[in-house]
């Protein structure tokens, strides 16, 4: 009779570390990639912004001179394109920050204790390995 709950214990939790498994899966596609997917090209547009902005700012291009407007016109754009971009970077923390919580919630504790290798995610423990 024990060995059979204790086959029952094992059972459920690795269906539960099977779960957590598919948790991360998900955790990787609804939150990390699109960060990844959104965090590059903002910080592409951030040096050029940068390098853009510094002829301006030093003094080599002044008001009325060849390709002041140019610099002006690629800098306003590229600031435009890092507002969109930091905006929607928000965004999605935010919803994913909301997703992951609700997720995990619905998760529940292990069904055997600390035994688990997830359980530190989980359960939010600080424990010392």
């Amino acid at each position: 009779m024990v060995q059979t709950i204790e086959a029952d214990q094992k059972q459920q939790l690795a269906d539960w570390n099977k779960r957590c498994g598919k948790l991360w899966l998900k955790y990787f596609a609804i939150v990390l990639l699109p960060l990844v997917l959104l965090v590059f090209p903002f910080i592409q547009v951030l040096y050029y912004f940068l390098d853009v902005a510094r002829p301006l700012i030093s003094g080599e291009f002044v008001y009325g001179q060849p390709g002041y407007y140019e610099y002006q016109a690629a800098k306003d754009q590229s600031l435009i394109i890092l507002a969109i971009l930091f905006v929607l970077i928000a965004a999605v923390f935010y919803l994913s920050n909301r997703w992951c919580k609700k997720a995990v919630r619905t998760l529940d504790p292990p069904p055997v204790g600390d035994t688990s290798r997830w359980n530190r995610w989980v359960l939010g423990k600080a424990q010392d390995s």
